[in-house]
C-alpha cells in the first residue's frame, strides 16, 4: 500500500513540474513576443501616428482662426436685435393673406385629386384581382 502512494506522489509531483516547466517557458515565449510587438509599435507606428496627428492639428488649429476672422469681420461682436424686426407677426384672419389661402385651397384641391385617383387605382386593382381569381 505504501509503495503505490509513493509511486502515485512521485507521478503527481513529476506531472505538477513537467507542466509549470512548460507554462513557465510559454509565458517566456509569451512576453518575449508581447515586448517585440510592444518595441515595434513604440518605434515606428507611435512616432509616424504622432507625427501625423500634429501636422493635422496644426492645420486644423489655423483653419478655425482664419474661419474665427472672416466670422468676426461679418458679425459685430455684440448684435443687439431690433424688437420691431424680431417681434413675431399675429396669426392672419382667414381672408387676411390672399395669397395663403389660395395656396392652401390648391393644395386641398391637389389632395382631393390625389385620395380620388388612389380609390380609383385600388378598385381597379380588386377587380383585376377578382377576375384572375377566377380563371
Amino acid at each position: 500500500k505504501q509503495w503505490y502512494q509513493r509511486r502515485v506522489r512521485g507521478e503527481a509531483r513529476f506531472f505538477v513540474e513537467e507542466i509549470q516547466n512548460k507554462r513557465k517557458w510559454s509565458e517566456v515565449e509569451q512576453m518575449k513576443e508581447s515586448t517585440e510587438i510592444l518595441d515595434r509599435h513604440c518605434n515606428t507606428s507611435l512616432p509616424s501616428a504622432v507625427k501625423n496627428a500634429d501636422s493635422h492639428l496644426q492645420r486644423l488649429d489655423s483653419t478655425v482662426l482664419e474661419l474665427t476672422k472672416l466670422c468676426d469681420l461679418i458679425l459685430p461682436d455684440s448684435i443687439e436685435p431690433d424688437p420691431e424686426e424680431t417681434a413675431l407677426p399675429g396669426k392672419p384672419q382667414p381672408g387676411e393673406d390672399t395669397e395663403w389661402d389660395t395656396f392652401m385651397d390648391g393644395i386641398e384641391a391637389e389632395k382631393r385629386q390625389i385620395d380620388q385617383l388612389f380609390e380609383q387605382e385600388i378598385e381597379q386593382f380588386k377587380i383585376y384581382l377578382e377576375r384572375h381569381k377566377q380563371s
